[in-house]
């Protein structure tokens, strides 16, 4: 009885932290990468700036966390987009500078 609960309780952790990871990189193909693109970012500094957001947003957030978090953003709300843009931001001007000061 005590190892079946054990096999449960074991299941159900693999399965949230997939979901979990499933939203980080849902967010980072469906999202990130294509509005960087559009932006302008060419596939490579996409790739980079992108990165870096992720890697600050699994910093910040526990993934429950930021599941829920880009859930709110696709459901179009606004202060979840304005957060998940404030990370990137950050990471974007990073390479706007490297872009800058390059040539």
């Amino acid at each position: 009885m005590g190892t079946l609960l054990l096999l449960q309780l074991g299941s159900t952790v693999v399965t949230q932290n997939a979901e979990a990871a499933d939203a980080f990189e849902r967010f980072y193909n469906q999202s990130c990468i294509p509005e960087a693109q559009k932006a302008g970012f060419t596939e490579a500094e996409a790739k980079q700036g992108c990165t870096c957001t992720i890697n600050a947003l699994r910093d910040k957030y526990p993934t429950p966390a930021f599941t829920a978090l880009f859930a709110r953003y696709l459901n179009g709300q606004s202060q979840a987009r304005q957060t998940l843009t404030s990370y990137g931001q950050t990471c974007f001007e990073g390479i706007l500078e490297e872009i800058i000061y390059e040539n």
